[in-house]
Formats: structure tokens, sequence, C-alpha cells
């Protein structure tokens, strides 16, 4: 933070300084030089996070290096870490689990939207081919794993973890047409190991972390093995170029990460910054379980005097095991021994478990929230504070997984979409004139909006009724809403719904009107109040209007 009393000013000249500039002035300005480099080595700038002579920071050097310097060498112990604590502590496991489900949740849902003004159609036509192009993609993804053993909605759900648990992942692919499938493209998932510099050699300006780049830092190549280095058989590794384009400049490979600062070739794990945070709380959380289980079964201490009766060759009061030491106990739940002479019996308090242990943990977990972008609420899925406050942390929590919903259908869903539709124009399974002569043309034939899981709602009502002034107002579709709160297509619901009115109307049974407001009946204020659901006490919060009275006033 810049200092306010105090603004940069220009190096003033001493006496000397004045004197050796008079007389040679080559040299005075080499003194000049000199002392303006000495006062930048000290950090004698203008904010007080600069200056090492100042006590907190002074023994503060960070290394300034490159993207590439400060990440690559680092990132087998970070992949590897972070896979062991997404394994085994809980709060890793459930940060990885919370974005998979609210990012991907049962897959992104194709929501085709052909352009017909580009095309020079009408809306009509551009129905009837989003129709269609939604059929062929729902034939796409049932066998579109070149491993065959996942559908598209598992890929990208497996995708999706990798990406936050290696730091990056790549999509190869591949065309292998099998018996019964419709559609020969393939995607074949690359972990982040397998990615590497062939024979293990160094990192150079133009392969570093196995990907090779040109000298503008394009990604051209990628250097892949054979198998995993960590596998259980890795004699015979070896190492295979494959382009990231074709010659026609169609993308071959899709690598997947989140480039955090410019020219960073590999992605860091998504848990890297808390890393060391989680470990901490873990191996913690592991000995308070310890010490609570041992202690628990202690409910005295055998006191001996220290007169050398302690040094009887008697063997230790309690269970005997042969696989114990001389000086060991074995311990057992309500166990009866007995006293040797000379000892006697006192109390044993133990403090466990520990009254602080909770308020401790759940610090910690704050702290882990705010690095991860997911608000402590959730991250433990503990839901105390008021409405308001809950309302909030589900609204921030939204944002974080609608901006990575859009990486991931940008970055992996909509580049299968088009590789989908080259194939299908390209072996006349649909007919789209003009797809390869013209970019245009091609993008408006595979315009998409992908539809993920709904938002977490504490009051689903007062969410319709927003959906409701939405739809009204043009700011959705109905098709949207169906695919965000409830899943489904608008088109089939309504089929369904026109079924089951002629089937009403066939037996006699109509539907009730919804009952009219009686102006004489005194309403409840809190049950018209979308802000208090349930009328459940809001911990001292205002009452808050809801968004269609405020827009009304």
């Amino acid at each position: 933070m810049a200092n306010p009393s105090s603004t940069k000013q220009p190096m003033q000249l001493n006496f000397i300084d004045r004197v050796v500039a008079t007389f040679d002035p080559q040299r005075g300005l080499a003194r000049a030089q000199a002392r303006t480099e000495l006062a930048s080595a000290t950090g004698a700038g203008g904010y007080n996070g600069g200056a090492r002579d100042r006590r907190p920071t002074k023994r503060w050097r960070p290394k300034d290096g490159s993207a590439d310097a400060d990440t690559l060498l680092d990132l087998p112990d970070l992949r590897g870490r972070s896979r062991d604590l997404a394994r085994n502590a809980p709060i890793a496991t459930g940060a990885i689990a919370t974005n998979v489900t609210n990012v991907v949740g049962d897959g992104l849902k194709l929501q085709a939207n052909v352009d017909h003004e580009a095309l020079g159609i009408t809306p009509e036509q551009a129905d009837a081919m989003e129709r269609e192009q939604e059929r062929e993609w729902d034939l796409f993804c049932a066998s579109c794993d070149f491993t065959r053993v996942q559908c598209m909605d598992e890929l990208e759900a497996t995708s999706y973890r990798s990406v936050l648990e290696s730091g990056d992942l790549f999509m190869l692919r591949r065309y292998r047409k099998d018996p019964g499938d419709a559609y020969g493209t393939k995607l074949q998932m690359i972990e982040a190991d397998r990615v590497c510099n062939p024979n293990r050699a160094a990192d150079t300006d133009a392969i570093a972390g196995g990907v090779e780049v040109s000298k503008d830092g394009v990604h051209i190549a990628y250097h892949v093995t054979n198998k995993h280095p960590g596998g259980l058989r890795v004699l015979d590794l070896k190492w295979e170029r494959v382009q990231a384009r074709t010659d026609t400049g169609l993308p071959v490979v899709l690598h997947l990460y989140d480039r955090l600062r410019p020219e960073q070739t590999r992605g860091v794990p998504y848990l890297a910054p808390v890393i060391e945070f989680l470990k901490q709380l873990s191996t913690y959380s592991e000995a308070e379980v310890d010490a609570a289980v041992a202690t628990a079964m202690v409910a005295f201490v055998i006191e001996t005097p220290n007169d050398g009766a302690s040094d009887s060759e008697d063997p230790p009061i309690g269970e005997s095991d042969s696989s114990l030491n001389a000086n060991e106990v074995k311990l057992g739940g309500a166990a009866v021994v007995s006293l040797a002479e000379r000892e006697k019996l006192s109390t044993f308090n133990p403090n466990r478990p520990n009254s602080n242990f909770d308020p401790f943990v759940m610090s910690f977990c704050r702290q882990i929230g705010v690095a991860l972008e997911i608000p402590f609420e959730l991250l433990v899925k503990h839901f105390t504070a008021s409405y308001s406050a809950s309302r909030a942390a589900l609204e921030m929590a939204w944002q974080y997984f609608r901006r990575r919903r859009t990486w991931l259908a940008a970055r992996l869903v909509q580049p299968a979409y088009e590789w989908m539709m080259e194939e299908a124009v390209a072996t006349g399974r649909l007919n789209r004139p003009g797809f390869f002569a013209d970019p245009i043309i091609r993008k408006a034939y595979c315009g998409a909006e992908w539809i993920g899981p709904q938002r977490a709602s504490l009051n689903p009502k007062q969410e319709s009724d927003a959906d409701t002034q939405d739809v009204a107002q043009g700011f959705k579709t109905i098709e949207q809403v169906c695919m965000e709160r409830t899943g489904g297509e608008f088109e089939k619901k309504n089929a369904q719904r026109a079924k089951e009115t002629a089937m009403r109307k066939e037996t006699g049974v109509v539907a009730p009107p919804p009952p009219a407001a009686n102006p004489n009946v005194p309403q409840d204020p809190k049950a018209q109040d979308p802000d208090d659901p349930d009328a459940e006490p809001d911990d001292g919060d205002e009452p808050q209007q809801s968004e269609p009275k405020r827009a009304a006033k």
C-alpha cells in the first residue's frame, strides 16, 4: 500500500556529487546512476510492501520468476499432493465434489441455436435443424469415449475433476468407427502426467512441460507417452509427438487448463494455494481423533512411589499381549485390574474431546473457502446463519460455478459438438449447405447454449416467481427455465401437458381455477414476503420486500 505521507521525489545530489559533476560531468552522472540503483536495491520507493529495510519484509525475498519457472518444477509434487488430499482429506474431497456437482452435474445439456438470419432461412427451418442436431448430438454422446467406458456426461465430469486435481487435461480427437456406432469421432482423455518432455529432458524455450511452442508462444505440438509414467509397468516408455492442429488449422488436441499468468504453459491444481493448510488440518484432525480414542480408554492412573518399586520385574498392569514390549500396556474397554504393592489409584482427566476443536477447524475452513472461491457454508455444507446470509453465500458460489461452467463449455463441450457436426455433414447425416465453405456459415450452424445444473435455491417459490417475470420480460425463454429448474425440454413437456389436458376433458376432470383473493380477509405479511420462507426467523435481519414489490413501487 502506498504511503500517503510520502511522495516519490527525484534523488537529491549531495555536495560531493555536485562538485564532481561540475568538473567531470561523466563521472558525476555515473555517481548519480550508482546511487539511484543503490536506492532501488534497498527498496526506497513509495510502497512499504516494497521496502527492504522494514522489519516485517526485510527477510521476505520471493523470487520473481516467469510463469513456467514458478510452476513447472513444482508440478509433480503439487499433483501428487493434490490427488492425495482429494482421496484422504474430507475438506479437499468435498471442495472438488462440490465443484463437479454444481458445474457439471448430470452433464451439460445442448440447446441448439442456429442463426437463421446469417443462413438466410426462416425460423421454422432453423427450429427443424436444431431438433435434428440435438438428436444427432445425443447419438454421438453415447459412443464418443475412445475407451468405450463412459458417455459424454461422464467424460465431462471426469475431465473437469482431473483439471481440478492435476491442473490440466488433454483431450485428443481420434477416429475409430466400431460396429454399431453412428459416429467414428472419439474423445481420448490424456492425464497430465503423460505429457512431458521426451526422455525426461530439461525444459527449453522450444519444449517446456511436454508442450512444444513456437517463437510466438503458440502451442504447436504435445509430446505424449505411450503409458502413464507412474504406472505399474513403466518399461519401454515412448513418446509420440501430436500436433495441436491440422494443416488447415482445425484443433486436434484440447488442452484444458486455467491460465493464471501470461505465457503459462501448464496448469496448476485447484488445491495448490491451500495444500499446506489442508495437510496441516488433516494431520491435526487425525491427532485429535487418536487422542480422543486413546484417552477414552483410560479411566485411572496408577501412581508408584519412586523408591525402587518401579524396578521390579512384575509385568505391567493390564491385558497381556505377546506383541507388546515389557513397558507397554494393552488398553481395553471396561477392564478391571489389580494393583501391586505400594501402588495407588488416581483419577485421570484427559480433557478430550477438545472443546476448541470445532471453532479452530471452522476458522481454518473459512480461509480455505476464500482461496477456493467456495463460501464457507457451502464448503462444509452447514447453513446456520440467517436466511439472507445463506442466500448471499449461494449467490456468490453461483457466480463462480457459472464462470467455470462457461469455461468448460467453451473449452471442451463446444469443440466436441463442432467435431460431431463436421462428421455429420461430411458423411451426409446432416444436410448443411456451405458448412465447409465459409466460417461464418459454419458458426451459424454450430451455435449452441449449454445448460447445466440449476442454481441451489432456499426459496423455490421466489425463484419460480422470478423466472415467471424473466420469461414475461424476455430475459429468459421457457425452454431455458425448464432445463435450469426442473430438467427436460419444453417441447416435450408442452406436448405432454396437451395430452394431459385432452385426457382431463375426455374424462370430465377439470382443474379447479386458482382461488381469488378475498379483500375482506387479512393477509399474512410473512406469507407474502418471499424473503422470509416458511415464516422462519431471520436472526435479526430486517424484513425485506421481494423484487416484484420493489418493482411495483
